[in-house]
């Protein structure tokens, strides 16, 4: 779809949207800000004055009619991600769809032969693959510098609901929308091991639920539904083994990421450092490429990464480039969430489909 002057952009959802998507895309002048809805009016209007969009709304229908444009951008809770991306596909806009892709691997599958027949940009948003400790693993994986990979471990440490008195009981503690840390926080996980590791083959699952049983919790603490720990066991069709461990009972928020290769490993802390591990148990820094740094927006700190997939939805639209993960791409994240959660209901080791 070609696209002249700026990139016309709607934004629906006014959550995550207002604090990353609206910055990040008013930040860039290729793209022009022309409509938002929120499921309320009172968000959208907010947003809207805040970055000069002439539409505001609750109507997300109404908007992608009413409203000409280029680019949707969706930041809504999971169960509405298939009916908005499956309407602004149908009318030819290109989308940035925020993670978890969807529901399940059935909607993701459609949403991404749809985006592929109508041969528009359709990206859901791993941004944390441009943190620059994760970028430059990557790029050090793709020359091989570590060899043959033989085993990677993420392992993520956060005050989850049961613990962060601060934390907003939302849609994300509901299971029956899509809520729980595998999506939010596994989805991004599963991503970048299939880009270190490549196909996955199986999994073995276990997700927990913490939160209603800390002490102390609300009535609203126990009666949440969605899994706030998980910790997942893989094998990946070359043979590497995997393991992802989040725990949502932390105190502070960690993150460590290891890759071990035939010829040589390197750790991944907090998504903005890299080394290599020393034999005293520590960890010997390593420089970032300077083409990988990011500039720290440490008021809102995902809006730096965010800035690099603006970037290349802007090249993809006017020039043709590629934009990563695609939902094809996605798509495959989509089915080990799934086989995930099979595994945990059923005890067992679970085969990805072909």
């Amino acid at each position: 779809m070609p696209v002249q002057g700026p990139i016309r952009v709607l934004l629906v959802g006014t959550g995550f949207g207002s604090k990353v998507h609206a910055p990040g895309f008013a930040s860039d002048p290729a793209f022009r800000l022309v409509g938002v809805a929120s499921g309320h009016l009172e968000n959208a209007k907010k947003v809207a004055d805040a970055h000069a969009i002439p539409h505001a709304t609750d109507d997300w229908k109404k908007l992608l009619d009413d409203v000409e444009a280029d680019l949707v951008s969706i930041s809504t809770p999971v169960d509405l991600h298939y009916p908005m991306a499956r309407a602004a596909l149908e009318r030819d806009r290109h989308v940035l769809l925020e993670k978890p892709f969807a529901l399940n691997a059935a909607q993701a599958k459609e949403l991404a032969a749809l985006a592929k027949s109508r041969g528009v940009v359709a990206v859901v948003n791993h941004e944390f693959r441009h943190q620059p400790g994760r970028a430059t693993l990557t790029r050090w994986i793709e020359e091989g510098r570590l060899g043959r990979i033989e085993h990677l471990v993420m392992r993520t440490r956060l005050p989850g609901w049961g613990r962060d008195p601060n934390r907003r009981l939302t849609w994300l503690t509901e299971k029956e929308r899509g809520g729980g840390f595998l999506g939010a926080l596994g989805s991004h996980d599963v991503d970048q091991l299939l880009l270190w590791g490549g196909p996955i083959r199986r999994v073995f699952c276990r997700l927990r639920l913490l939160a209603p049983t800390a002490p102390g919790v609300t009535a609203a603490h126990r009666a949440i539904s969605a899994e706030d720990c998980y910790t997942i066991f893989i094998e990946f069709a070359n043979g590497a083994t995997g393991l992802v461990d989040t725990f949502g009972g932390s105190r502070v928020r960690q993150e460590r990421y290891e890759a071990f290769g035939s010829d040589d490993a390197f750790v991944v802390l907090n998504g903005d450092r890299i080394g290599r591990p020393n034999e005293k148990g520590g960890f010997d820094d390593l420089p970032i490429p300077e083409d990988l740094q990011l500039k720290p927006t440490p008021e809102i700190p995902l809006l730096a990464p965010f800035r690099v997939k603006v970037a290349m939805l802007r090249e993809a639209i006017l020039n043709g480039a590629a934009a990563t993960p695609s939902f094809a791409e996605a798509l495959e994240v989509q089915k080990v969430l799934d086989a995930a959660r099979k595994s945990d209901q059923t005890g067992t080791w679970v085969d990805l489909e072909e």
